[in-house]
């Protein structure tokens, strides 16, 4: 029992399994004066019981050390359960011999004493997991069933045989019928108030509020002042009316409206012992029959008062504690919306209403009713549909909604808002009758997404400007090659019209050349202009094949001012791919322009870059292939941004050629290759047909 003492919880109440898990505690000189402690209690007990026997019987009317006994073993480690049953058997022996019992009947009951306390402690800690003063009504109906009936009365059909054996009693059923009603009524009185009062005495805090105590006061002085009415005051006889017995009902209800499982306890305790004295000074309405019969009834009427009012009393503090929880997880979830930005919502189908936390959100003001038609009337006209089609899939898949969408407020402003919801019952068929869910403004979110978006357009922009930059010497000579070709022909031309008779089939074919030179360098112009051109992500079916070819004859002046050669071995018949035509173009400029740097330590003749091509599972895998320096340890870290092993590299290129193939649906990897240098691999979904 030290130990159980000794234990509280984080609150600091006493909880009565407290030494169930303590199994590896010492056996201290301390536990043993507790269980010599116990024993003298139970031997007090004993004389006390005896005192309150039926006539011509060993059974007593409230045996009050078959409660102290279960009390204890409530309250202490299974493991000591056998020195405290031992030490109360013991006690309870020396009390018999005392009384002149006979040994061997004083021994038979000692052991049903033990085995009827162990089974019901036993019982008790077995289906009841919570501590006493939390147990719900569920457990509390247990209580009832295994201490007040299965117990007592499977119990009490050895106590009886023995009884009658002995010779200490007159018919076995009525010895029977006494031993459960007496050792019931013993447990549902004593029990709770004993465990109540243990659970008080080591409480580390016991505030109470001033209104409490003197509510308190009053219901104890009511009490006594009612049980001095009802069992005290009026002699029996035949003026005695039955109907005092329920004068103390009103003050028990009282208690267990207010005061709890504690309070209950504590004041029918105070109306049996008021009761049973009453009863034996030959006062009150118990005593108009033959005395078994009066303590009988008694009996029954302790049992009757208490048994409901401790179920009353737990289910009261049951639904009290499950009001405070909701309260607290109402309060828990509000916490929680504002801190989120979320609105929790419900829609009751069935009745076409729509309850929403916070209306604002939706545009509506606080005490607006609001229905579907309502809401949807301040859906953005665009969105409409996709919302409609988002609940008509929750009406067939059993109540699971999600949804994005606009909402325009009274004073035009637009909103975004998700929303997400379930039916909170299995739907199994039909309809659901409701669905829960809640909404979130993600109006910044998509502000933010989309200015991400333009600053990530304008760094894949920069990042082509930076690559064909790159360019600039080559696409400068690429330039010169035909601008220098017209002016070489345009200035022979000038010559041939300076002549008297000028030749009219040169000077044709000097506007010839003149054309196409311009021709070619409006090509040249252009393809610049539309690697530099602003746009939006078009992705379409593309001819991989033809791209690459105008970009190498883009690339083709640097790929000679390095002297590198490029070995294109694309097939003819490859499948289109879906991409962005100039975004592709830029990521293989990219892997191109690295792959001639890669290898300018390479004499010129090894300077090859090898472009392939193949089809794998619906994909379309473009390979850039090098003799260069290769890859380092970690490839990955290629792909990170600000990471670059070139000197003076921003180390951007390759993440956002990654970046943009990602958003294609694609992939960009890299490969050692077995001899030596790099291959880069990009990957696109096929086009459908």
């Amino acid at each position: 029992m030290a130990e159980a003492t000794q234990q509280t919880t984080s609150t600091g109440e006493m909880d009565f399994r407290a030494g169930a898990s303590d199994e590896n505690a010492g056996f201290s000189t301390r536990t043993l004066l507790w269980i010599l402690a116990s024993a003298a209690c139970y031997y007090l007990a004993t004389h006390i019981a005896w005192l309150l026997c039926f006539a011509d019987s060993k059974v007593s009317l409230f045996f009050f050390p078959h409660a102290i006994l279960v009390s204890i073993l409530l309250l202490v480690p299974t493991r000591l359960w056998w020195a405290y049953a031992l030490a109360a058997a013991a006690s309870h022996f020396i009390a018999t011999q005392q009384a002149d019992w006979p040994p061997l009947y004083a021994l038979h009951c000692e052991a049903f004493d033990a085995v009827k306390a162990i089974a019901t402690a036993a019982g008790i800690r077995w289906f009841i997991r919570s501590p006493f003063h939390l147990i719900s009504l569920r457990e509390a109906v247990t209580f009832v069933l295994i201490a007040v009936i299965i117990v007592p009365v499977t119990v009490a059909l050895w106590g009886a045989a023995l009884t009658i054996a002995n010779g200490f009693g007159t018919q076995f059923w009525v010895e029977w019928r006494n031993l459960a009603v007496s050792n019931g009524v013993t447990t549902i009185v004593l029990v709770p108030a004993i465990l109540s009062g243990v659970r008080q005495l080591h409480r580390k805090e016991f505030k109470v509020a001033p209104a409490r105590v003197a509510e308190a006061c009053a219901l104890v002085l009511g009490l006594f002042a009612v049980g001095w009415l009802a069992f005290d005051r009026v002699p029996a006889g035949p003026d005695t009316s039955p109907a005092l017995i329920y004068l103390p009902v009103p003050l028990l209800i009282w208690a267990a409206l207010r005061f709890g499982l504690g309070g209950t306890s504590a004041s029918i305790l105070v109306i049996t012992i008021m009761a049973i004295l009453g009863t034996m000074q030959g006062r009150g309405p118990f005593l108009t029959q033959a005395p078994s019969e009066n303590a009988l009834a008694l009996q029954l009427f302790m049992l009757m008062a208490a048994t409901p009012l401790t179920l009353l009393a737990v289910a009261i503090v049951d639904e009290r504690r499950s009001k405070d929880a909701l309260r607290f997880t109402e309060a828990r979830m509000s916490l929680a919306a504002e801190s989120a930005q979320l609105a929790l919502w419900e829609w009751d189908m069935a009745n076409d209403k729509v309850w929403i936390q916070d209306k604002g959100l939706f545009g509506f003001s606080p005490d607006a009713p609001v229905d579907h038609s309502t809401l949807a009337g301040h859906v953005h006209p665009e969105d409409r549909a996709i919302r409609a089609l988002a609940i008509e899939r929750a009406m067939g898949n059993g109540g699971h909604y999600e949804s994005e969408f606009r909402v325009i407020l009274d004073n035009g402003e637009v909103r975004w808002l998700t929303a997400r919801g379930r039916s909170p019952v299995p739907v199994h068929n039909g309809v659901p009758e409701r669905i829960l869910g809640v909404a979130i403004d993600i109006t910044q979110q998509k502000k933010a997404r989309e200015e991400m978006q333009v600053q990530r357009e304008e760094l894949v922009h920069l990042s082509r400007v930076a690559t064909v930059s790159a360019l600039s010497g080559s696409l400068a000579h690429e330039l010169s090659q035909p601008l220098c070709s017209i002016l070489t022909n345009a200035q022979a031309g000038q010559r041939f019209m300076a002549q008297d008779s000028p030749n009219v089939v040169e000077v044709r074919a000097i506007f010839e050349d003149i054309v196409t030179a311009d021709l070619r360098a409006g090509e040249i112009i252009e393809r610049l202009r539309t690697m530099l051109r602003r746009g939006e992500i078009a992705l379409k079916p593309v001819r991989i094949k033809e791209c690459l070819e105008e970009l190498l004859r883009l690339s083709r002046g640097d790929h000679i001012a390095r002297r590198v050669s490029v070995t294109n071995l694309l097939a003819d018949d490859l499948p289109p791919a879906m991409t962005d035509r100039i975004q592709f173009q830029q990521v293989l400029l990219n892997l191109i322009v690295n792959a001639c740097d890669a290898m300018e330590s390479n004499p010129p003749e090894d300077r090859v870059v090898t472009l392939t091509a193949s089809v794998v599972q619906n994909e379309l895998h473009v390979g850039v292939l090098d003799r260069g320096v290769g890859l380092p340890q970690d490839i990955d870290a290629l792909f990170q941004p600000f990471h670059s092993t070139k000197e003076g590299g921003l180390g951007m290129g390759l993440s956002i050629c990654r970046s943009l193939l990602v958003s294609h649906g694609g992939r960009l990897w890299a490969e050692r290759r077995p001899d030596r240098g790099a291959a880069f691999y990009v990957s696109l979904p096929l086009a459908t047909p």
